[in-house]
């Protein structure tokens, strides 16, 4: 079970090592994909490695030359990956406008370090309405056939809907994990469970896959680690991944994650495609569902709140701890409404403002403590 864990840990923490490695081990080629919403299956299917765009492990320097010293850490931190050429071993890139920020980072590329593939994708906001299925379903139709050129390989249905069915495996896994979680917290470390998801993003799915089974009967009979510690839900994080130092904190100061709403937790593997005669409908359905409520689609009318609110009560949790990523206007926008429903419902919530040069972890740390305090006040 170490060695597993170990494995997706040190994807994670260098995805530039372990994907250079794959490539050379391999001879195929990678794509990156900008997080969130990429159909990443069309890629499979046509024989390249998906991997998430990810936040970097340095702080950002040439990036300021390009970009905003205000922008998330996301984009600051790709954009300085780039220019220093750490991501060279990418022979392409996949973007599409999830935010203002987002935006910023596909025409600085192409201006100032073009990979040899690029593609944007104009996929459309979360809006009901036939129109909008089938925009959405000529852009992956013009995706598959722009994948089709830079492999040099046809994707077939049979080849997207096999593509389909590893992925469905991956996430059915996962959620298997999650719901192992629920039932004994502390089974799996928050630092742990991160590592896992976001090393899928990361990895070939069909390797993934045989990890995450080797792994499920080894962390079934491992021993439950919680002991008095406090029941919580982690928030946040739209599209980059938390750091594992404020994690540990969580755990440290008495607490215990027993479910989330982050991207490279529960939102990655929410939803499974629909097998069909024809998989680019399917993957566009599973693009047009509302659930987890996505911020970044411009509806005002999303039930993110409720969402929130009902993980909580559903997993018996005391609490949320929200990471909100500095700079990010998506959830800057919600969280106003977040903070009134949880206090309408009496649920103690804790905002921890985050950045890619990480906070003074001490005062992390105080605000952990007063939180737990406001809990135990409560109770």
């Amino acid at each position: 079970m170490e060695k597993v864990l170990s494995r997706f840990a040190a994807v994670s923490t260098d995805p530039y090592t372990a994907l250079t490695t794959w490539k050379q081990d391999t001879g195929r080629k990678i794509i990156g994909c900008f997080p969130m919403r990429i159909p990443e299956e069309i890629i499979h299917a046509s024989g390249m490695l998906p991997v998430v765009m990810w936040r970097g492990n340095e702080a950002v320097t040439l990036g300021h030359s390009y970009v905003h010293n205000f922008n998330c850490g996301l984009t600051r931190s790709f954009i300085d990956d780039v220019m220093k050429e750490k991501l060279n071993f990418m022979d392409g890139m996949i973007f599409y406008r999830s935010c203002l920020q987002a935006e910023e980072i596909p025409s600085t590329i192409e201006l100032n370090a073009p990979p040899s593939h690029f593609l944007y994708l104009y996929l459309p906001p979360l809006y009901p309405g036939i129109p909008f299925r089938d925009f959405l379903i000529q852009e992956l139709k013009r995706m598959k056939q722009r994948l089709e050129e830079w492999s040099g390989q046809e994707i077939t249905n049979e080849s997207l809907n096999n593509s389909i069915e590893i992925y469905n495996k991956n996430r059915s896994l996962l959620k298997r994990i999650y719901e192992l979680r629920k039932k004994r917290p502390g089974t799996i470390k928050a630092r742990e469970m991160l590592a896992i998801v976001h090393s899928s993003m990361l990895m070939d799915k069909e390797e993934h896959n045989s990890l995450l089974e080797s792994l499920l009967p080894e962390l079934e009979g491992r021993k439950e680690l919680t002991g008095d510690k406090i029941r919580v839900v982690l928030s946040g994080g739209l599209c980059q991944t938390p750091h594992t130092a404020i994690l540990d904190l969580i755990e440290e100061t008495g607490m215990v994650v027993v479910d989330d709403d982050i991207y490279t937790g529960s939102r990655y593997f929410a939803n499974d495609v629909t097998l069909g005669d024809n998989p680019l409908e399917s993957l566009a359905d599973r693009y047009m569902k509302k659930t987890p409520p996505d911020p970044t689609m411009g509806d005002w009318n999303t039930l993110w709140t409720d969402y929130m609110v009902d993980k909580v009560k559903e997993n018996s949790a005391k609490g949320m701890v929200s990471l909100l990523i500095k700079y990010c206007p998506p959830h800057l926008c919600y969280y106003p409404d977040i903070r009134r429903r949880f206090d309408k419902e009496g649920i103690p919530e804790v905002l921890l403002e985050v950045e890619h040069e990480i906070v003074s972890l001490e005062q992390v740390r105080t605000r952990l403590q007063a939180f737990i305090e406001v809990i135990k006040g409560g109770a």
